[in-house]
């Protein structure tokens, strides 16, 4: 029997060194420092909007953090890409055996898996074909996609705020690439964070550093006393829950929280970062927030605070910064 189990040691690779890049480079506390280790060829096959260093993070979450105490929540996973990084994560992780005897099916992995207007620009650029057009499903892509690792997931298609309710086992790892909208991001926190495991499970929010939603840094940051901020990888960034959620912090966040509380909170997501870009973009998140919370004069003002402070990001030829700020400009257009 003993032979039967052994199986080849997996070939993994690193990225080759490169210089810095504003918004790419990556940083975990040295504690966490091996969840930036080597990858596996077959967890990042999958055409994702996740850049190469996110992915390790998560193949590395399973397969050198993850212990089978919860399971892994994997929400907003497009064509696969999140969720084969895990699957293939817990095949290499020490402890897979255990883990499969504790779970079933590990990592519950939710998609709605209808193509968006945005997804066909990313199907052409990535080679992905026969996906077909907006407001059709892609979901056989997507079982197709994510089928080597299939044993490991229970894949849920649908609205995530039907198909995760009734999720009740505790979590370990909580992958949020799904907050589009406020409501989800309300709903996530209920369904999830009182399941979170202390010292344990680390929510990972794909969208953290991404100026157009910044209800996630207010959603998050309301929970501060609860996690330690342990890393960023690209847009993503990761917090570790130190101490059990009480239903009543959850449900003075659903009261709602005021305008001037609301930019506490994203002022302290601002300092998160050691990456001035990242800091810049939750900047222009601040300022979106600004806008809607007391109008364009307001919102304008801080711009132009936000362009002293971040002089070189505020120039910079890069695409995703440029392409920011003009949207932001815009914004506040009305303020001049």
């Amino acid at each position: 029997m003993a032979k039967q189990d052994k199986k080849e040691k997996p070939t993994l690779v690193a990225e080759p060194p490169k210089a810095f890049e504003p918004m790419r480079a990556a940083r975990m506390l040295p504690s966490f420092g091996h969840l930036l280790g080597s990858i596996e060829p077959a967890a990042y096959k999958v055409p994702s909007m996740m850049s190469m260093v996110e992915k390790r993070v998560l193949f590395n979450l399973a397969r050198k953090h993850y212990s089978g105490e919860g399971v892994i929540i994997d929400a907003g996973i497009f064509l696969g890409g999140s969720t084969v990084c895990f699957g293939e994560g817990i095949r290499a992780n020490a402890h897979a055996r255990a883990i499969k005897r504790a779970w079933d099916k590990p990592v519950i992995a939710f998609e709605k898996a209808i193509i968006g207007n945005r997804m066909p620009e990313f199907f052409d650029r990535n080679n992905v074909t026969g996906m077909g057009a907006p407001g059709e499903s892609f979901a056989d892509a997507l079982r197709e996609n994510i089928a080597a690792v299939a044993d490991l997931v229970d894949l849920r298609i649908g609205d995530i705020m039907e198909t995760a309710r009734g999720v009740d086992h505790p979590v370990e790892i909580l992958f949020l690439d799904v907050l589009k909208l406020p409501d989800i991001s309300k709903f996530m926190i209920r369904q999830f964070f009182t399941r979170l495991i202390p010292g344990v499970s680390i929510v990972v929010h794909q969208d953290y550093f991404y100026e157009l939603l910044p209800y996630i840094m207010t959603d998050q940051e309301f929970f501060r006393d609860y996690f330690t901020f342990i890393g960023e990888a690209c847009s993503t960034a990761l917090f570790l829950c130190t101490k059990a959620i009480p239903l009543e912090a959850i449900e003075q966040l659903e009261a709602g929280l005021s305008a001037d509380e609301q930019e506490r909170l994203v002022s302290i997501a601002l300092q998160r970062s050691t990456d001035p870009a990242r800091r810049f973009m939750v900047a222009l998140a601040k300022t979106r927030l600004i806008n809607q919370l007391q109008g364009e004069d307001a919102a304008y003002d801080y711009l132009c605070h936000v362009r002293r402070e971040f002089p070189e990001q505020a120039t910079s030829p890069l695409p995703r910064l440029r392409q920011a700020l003009q949207a932001v400009e815009k914004l506040c257009a009305g303020g001049r």
